[in-house]
């Protein structure tokens, strides 16, 4: 079993508005008070505050399933082992967990 050194799951996203009438999604995680990770901001446009687009959902969502897509990764490696599975997939997956815990 490995030791988290993250925030841990599930992550979730929150609609939000900043001061100025601009929207931003802000993804939290849980943790023993919660615990705010990120947020994604729509800025201005033209001196406008800007509405969320569908490029701010998806990486929100991306940012999100995070920790949920790290635990696949580390499941995936382990069955790969149990059945001596090797190839470029297993090598992605070991440098994919890699770089996720500071480790590439």
């Amino acid at each position: 079993m490995s030791t988290h050194t993250h925030t841990p799951g599930p992550w979730t996203i929150e609609n939000c508005r900043n001061e100025d009438g601009s929207k931003f999604l802000s993804i939290n995680g849980q943790g023993p008070w919660g615990s705010w990770l990120a947020d994604i901001q729509a800025g201005n446009i033209n001196g406008k505050p800007a509405d969320i687009g569908p490029l701010h959902l998806a990486n929100a969502r991306l940012i999100a399933a995070a920790p949920d897509l790290l635990q696949v990764a580390r499941d995936f490696i382990l069955l790969a082992a149990l059945h001596d599975w090797e190839g470029a997939a297993i090598d992605f997956a070991k440098a994919t967990v890699a770089k996720a815990e500071g480790n590439a």
